[in-house]
């Protein structure tokens, strides 16, 4: 019935209705833009003289302004999100691209606005009159008879004319619906065409986020030869050191033929000390060695979650681990390790700061063609209000440095933390197909 109406003519659906209430709310800044374009054309004859091009590029900012109300009015009634170009400086509008494109948008615009207005609003109520004539010509007196006057000798005051009438309102309605519609659609192309940003500016952006990436992942590698090299120096190396120097004490303590008995007995402390340091630099070069690629890695993502979460998990804390990485090809390592210091820095979150009773980690490999994605989800019942730490000087840490790490793929990580909590996490890693490494076995806990 609906579908009916407004083949006819009559907006009966949402999307007629919303489309007329454009064409009611759009004719404002259609009509506004006519001063803006009078703004552009002194700005344009005053071009000869050193104060024409900052009036043209205020005028072309004005303009941008108001396409913005265009845009507003495209999302809320017609569905349409067109995305805003980059911002120009005020008063260097004039060498920017996209601010033409918006003037010419404004140009169309105004005689469209209009004429739109006029099919979606007068010419349909007009036509509904027509339409309705046969129920309130006998209500009209004019001249001696009831109706009205055709051209002011024919009257319209029978049945058989009446009827005529209401046809003629019955095709003016279809006409303005279907002109309705054509209009409209012509307004969403050339807002698609002069209000979104050109393809070449997609690339430069994207090559923006390349090169931001890559300046991201150098200073990730560069922090983390450093944290090495610190580690090394103040950590195995110091050990070693001091192993060196209690073994010397103990050789020369045990230098003689026949060492004294406190000779011997210092000899034995030393090398006990030598052992104890010993452990203790082979447990630091563990850690050292884990932080940069954890072995467990080696056996598969789902492994390494599951060892994660043995090492999470306390009597106050419960870890549940839903793993769907089907039997088959593994992600490449890079997007594994990333995914694995993400749960990492994620559980120990949870556990440490957010108060949490139970965490919910899931991953599976979500198939999006030609692609594939790594999706990591870390859900726990906390206290939430988490946000995203800048990174500290020279490195990066907390959430902010995994949305960082994360992007050295082009991957995502999205944080739903309400105050009071739950508090979701999903990491998204994307990889081409192609990218497939050795098979692994599929884990759930």
């Amino acid at each position: 019935m609906t579908a009916a109406l407004d083949l006819i003519g009559i907006p009966a659906t949402r999307k007629a209705r919303r489309a007329a209430a454009y064409a009611l709310a759009g004719v404002v800044p259609a009509l506004l833009g006519v001063p803006a374009l009078a703004l552009l054309a002194v700005g344009a004859a005053l071009c000869v003289t050193r104060a024409g091009l900052p009036v043209l590029s205020l005028g072309l900012t004005a303009v941008r302004g108001l396409t913005a109300v265009h845009r507003v009015l495209l999302r809320g009634l017609l569905g349409e999100d067109v995305p805003a170009p980059p911002r120009a400086h005020p008063l260097r509008a004039a060498n920017d691209a996209a601010s033409w494109r918006c003037a010419a948008y404004a140009v169309i615009n105004a005689p469209l606005g209009v004429l739109l207005f006029v099919v979606q609003l007068p010419v349909r109520l007009y036509g509904l009159a027509l339409l309705s004539y046969p129920l309130w010509f006998r209500a009209v007196w004019q001249n001696g008879h009831h109706g009205l006057e055709l051209t002011g000798t024919v009257p319209l005051d029978s049945w058989p004319r009446a009827m005529a009438v209401a046809a003629a309102g019955l095709v003016l309605l279809v006409a303005a619906g279907w002109a309705g519609r054509q209009l409209t659609a012509l307004v969403r192309l050339l807002a698609r065409t002069l209000l979104a940003p050109p393809p070449s500016d997609d690339l430069a952006e994207r090559v923006h986020d390349l090169e931001e990436t890559r300046a991201l992942a150098v200073r990730d590698s560069a922090a983390t030869l450093r944290r090495i090299e610190r580690d090394l120096h103040d950590g195995a190396q110091a050990r070693l050191i001091a192993l060196a120097m209690a073994l010397t004490r103990a050789k020369e303590a045990l230098r003689a033929p026949e060492p004294s008995p406190a000779n011997a007995a210092k000899a034995r402390d030393l090398v006990e000390q030598s052992l104890g340091t010993a452990r203790t630099a082979l447990g630091e070069l563990r850690d050292l060695v884990r932080g940069i690629h954890p072995p467990v890695l080696d056996k598969g993502l789902a492994p390494a979650l599951a060892s994660l979460r043995s090492d999470i998990e306390s009597p106050s804390l419960r870890v549940e681990l839903r793993s769907e990485l089907l039997s088959g090809p593994r992600p490449p390592e890079a997007v594994e390790t990333i995914a694995y210091f993400c749960a990492a820095e994620l559980l120990t979150n949870a556990a440490r700061h957010a108060d949490a009773e139970r965490i919910v980690v899931s991953a599976w490999i979500q198939l999006e063609s030609p692609d594939r994605v790594l999706v990591l989800v870390v859900e726990d019942d906390g206290r939430g209000g988490a946000t995203p730490v800048p990174p500290a000087p020279g490195g990066s840490s907390g959430l902010r440095g995994l949305s960082e790490r994360v992007r050295t793929v082009d991957g995502t990580l999205s944080l739903d933390s309400p105050p009071g909590g739950p508090t979701t996490a999903t990491v998204r890693l994307p990889f081409a197909a192609a990218q497939f490494a050795a098979p692994q076995q599929e884990t759930t806990t």
